[in-house]
């Protein structure tokens, strides 16, 4: 009666055998998900790093605006631009259309952060604008 039946002890290897191998294959699919979820973590990083680089360049945003504020039919249209530590603000009165058009579609187009923008009809012709861009 003192001896161990060796079936016992068979059929207990076995059962940890089983319960090892449940564990190890669960293991490997929480491995697998978790490669998943950092290879996803990582593209967003990467796309999050490629858009700061874009718009939180102060100086390239400066530089650009400077750019479109000095094209020959934005200047004369008397647009007024105040650059202050974090964004610029810009005011035009009774800017002419097409000029206005050209404006927008610059700014529009390009890489900036509006932050606010403001446009009036003053006449059929002319139009007031208030814009504020950020970086």
């Amino acid at each position: 009666m003192n001896r161990i039946n060796p079936i016992h002890i068979v059929v207990l290897l076995m059962i940890t055998l089983l319960v090892t191998l449940y564990a190890l294959q669960s293991g490997k699919r929480k491995l697998e998900e978790n490669r998943a979820y950092l290879k996803t973590t990582q593209a967003m990083a990467h796309k999050l790093v490629s858009l700061k680089n874009v718009y939180a360049n102060q100086a390239m945003t400066k530089q650009s605006l400077q750019r479109v504020f000095n094209d020959s039919s934005i200047r004369s249209a008397g647009i007024e631009t105040k650059f202050k530590t974090s964004s610029v603000h810009i005011d035009a009165r009774g800017m002419d259309l097409k000029q206005l058009n050209l404006l927008l579609s610059k700014l529009i187009n390009a890489t900036y952060v509006i932050d606010s923008m403001k446009i009036k009809s003053v006449s059929d012709t002319k139009a007031d604008l208030e814009m504020e861009i950020r970086w």
